[in-house]
């Protein structure tokens, strides 16, 4: 990552707007002609301004991918005194100033200093940035850039490829637009979704869910412990009496036994889960013929979120089921067995299917909590934008209310498979009173502790769930934001 900061302070002489003119071997006035046309094309409708809808039509009508047009961006950028419309002169100093700031890079990656960039010396300017790229790709970049395709790339068509990109004009920041707009625009076919390259993009979504999910389980690992506690009781079971026993056991790191293995367990869960929602929202994307994977619609977020929580829990199972034994455990002299230990009497006491038990009321419950959860999140924040935001990103606390209303109803719809799939788990297997089955555990409870007793623990589930989803989604977005992928 140190080159990326080299690249651009190689050139230390002031670059001024003649040697912009200098190396396109253009006049001012020949320059002024073109940035008017331009400014002209976006306002189709004469109106001597642009706002949103003519930037986004513009870009539209340039063939940029729906979903990288950058129109809101763009706006931003151009819109000096923030009135909702860029004039004539806002759009040139945008125009000013970004020639300058292509110039400058284009001068730090020309090493040989002869007016044009090689494929070499940009593959080395990739290299220095701590970006992977092999003689394929890099072809086909400069063969999208290169217009006259002698096999260079000049300062002239660099800034026409690069000068409608709002973002600062970086060496990473310049592969994720070459990316973006190339691999689509030459019909690359993937079933990995633009944003999520081969080369770095597919490993950054999964530490972002990583680290959500591990952050939001930490921090409610208490709440998690006495809700597993109330549902295992099948006598009259209440909230202080079993936090008061979980105290009297192990006292404060009571609370949090199992947390380690839940932690191991929820970040490949986590981002298992959310990297299979991105590739099949792509997939539905592609399967109706959209251009944006916003536009597949509350059922299609409600399919990839169901079918990508199923994934991520068959995936994780079997540590979940150790967890969940882990944390019932009754102790012997105050001291809890260790997961190796624990997992090998499962093991070899149980068999190997033991590590399975349960698993057909969590994925029951998980497809649609999933579903609902990330469905109805994505929904919100969409509506957020639209409504209340006027397309403008989300804020840290609209994220909050809408994780917490997601992950809320999600918990609340399926709760009676989650107490039904705890109960078969603390339960093993080579015991007279062992559960039989799904339907068995459903039967005995409602027998013997009646309709509530399908409902034991819900209040810390939902003390849990609350912050949980509102931690992990908002950790989840400030990861994207971080780690370059929005």
């Amino acid at each position: 990552m140190e080159g990326r900061g080299s690249i651009e302070k190689k050139n230390v002489e002031p670059v001024t707007m003649d040697h912009v003119l200098l190396a396109l071997h253009e006049t001012k006035e020949k320059r002024e002609i073109r940035i008017r046309s331009l400014f002209n094309f976006f306002d189709g409708a004469n109106a001597g301004y642009l706002d949103y809808s003519l930037i986004e039509a513009g870009l539209g009508a340039l063939q940029i991918p729906a979903e990288y047009k950058y129109a809101r961006d763009l706006l931003n950028v151009c819109d000096a005194n923030k009135d909702g419309r860029v004039d004539y002169q806002e759009f040139r100093r945008y125009m000013d100033d970004k020639e300058l700031e292509l110039y400058k890079i284009f001068q730090a990656i020309d090493v040989e200093h002869n007016g044009s960039i090689s494929p070499e010396e940009l593959w080395d300017a990739l290299v220095r940035a701590g970006i992977e790229i092999d003689d394929e790709e890099l072809a086909r970049f400069v063969e999208r850039v290169d217009k006259d395709n002698n096999g260079v790339i000049t300062f002239e068509e660099w800034r026409d490829f690069l000068l409608l990109d709002p973002h600062e004009a970086t060496i990473e920041n310049i592969y994720h637009y070459l990316e973006r707009v190339c691999l689509v625009d030459i019909g690359e076919q993937t079933v990995i979704p633009e944003g999520i390259s081969k080369h770095i993009h597919a490993s950054r979504y999964l530490i972002a869910g990583g680290v959500a999910g591990a952050t939001s389980r930490t921090a409610t690992a208490p709440l998690d412990r006495v809700k597993v506690a109330l549902q295992v009781q099948t006598s009259r079971a209440s909230l202080m009496p079993a936090v008061k026993d979980i105290w009297k056991e192990g006292g404060l790191l009571g609370f949090f036994r199992g947390n380690g293995l839940n932690v191991l367990k929820v970040a490949p869960e986590s981002a298992i889960r959310f990297y299979t929602f991105e590739l099949l929202k792509k997939f539905i994307m592609n399967s109706k013929g959209e251009k944006d994977k916003a536009e597949i619609g509350p059922m299609g977020r409600l399919f990839a979120g169901g079918l990508a929580g199923a994934v991520a829990q068959t995936a994780i199972y079997p540590m979940d089921l150790v967890k969940t034994r882990l944390q019932t455990h009754v102790c012997v002299g105050g001291k809890a067995p260790t997961v190796q230990a624990l997992s090998k009497d499962i093991w070899v006491q149980e068999g190997p299917r033991a590590f399975y038990r349960g698993l057909v009321p969590s994925l029951f419950g998980i497809v649609p909590y999933a579903g609902i959860d990330l469905a109805v999140y994505e929904t919100l924040k969409d509506m957020s934008k639209k409504y209340i935001l006027t397309d403008s990103e989300p804020g840290p606390l609209v994220q909050l209310g809408c994780g917490t209303v997601s992950g809320a109803l999600g918990a609340s719809c399926v709760y009676p498979l989650q107490v039904i799939r705890t109960r078969l788990q603390a339960q093993p297997l080579n015991t007279a009173s062992a559960y039989q089955g799904m339907s068995d555990v459903f039967w005995r409870t409602l027998q013997n502790e009646g309709f509530r007793g399908l409902y034991k623990g819900i209040l810390p589930n939902l003390l849990k769930v609350v912050p949980s989803a509102s931690i992990t989604y908002m950790v989840y977005e400030s990861m994207k934001k971080w780690l370059g992928l929005e």
